[in-house]
């Protein structure tokens, strides 16, 4: 099962930071930490639904991949599908 850690309602509000993100670049930090956030308390919601522990580090690496991908103009699913992937060669599981 793939991890679902951003729904359509996060995407779209992911996706404005990122505007706003773009148009000042003082606050990227900010929206850095916002996204970094919203991904790591939805993965652990998913893990947690499934009856799992994450492995270690996976949360922040998977977190740390999506704000990385947005930052190279990658859009929320594209960074999604790309970071899900990495995460799982790496981790070896899902949620």
């Amino acid at each position: 099962m793939p991890l679902s850690f951003i729904t359509p309602s996060t995407t779209a509000w992911v996706v404005a930071a990122a505007v706003v993100g773009l148009a000042a670049p003082a606050q990227a930090s900010m929206i850095d930490q916002i996204i970094l956030n919203k991904c790591s308390a939805a993965m652990r919601d998913d893990f947690r639904k499934a009856g799992k522990t994450p492995p270690d580090g996976m949360v922040t690496d998977t977190c740390t991949c999506v704000v990385e991908q947005v930052n190279n103009r990658q859009s929320i699913e594209q960074a999604k599908t790309f970071c899900t992937k990495q995460s799982f060669e790496k981790y070896g599981q899902n949620p």
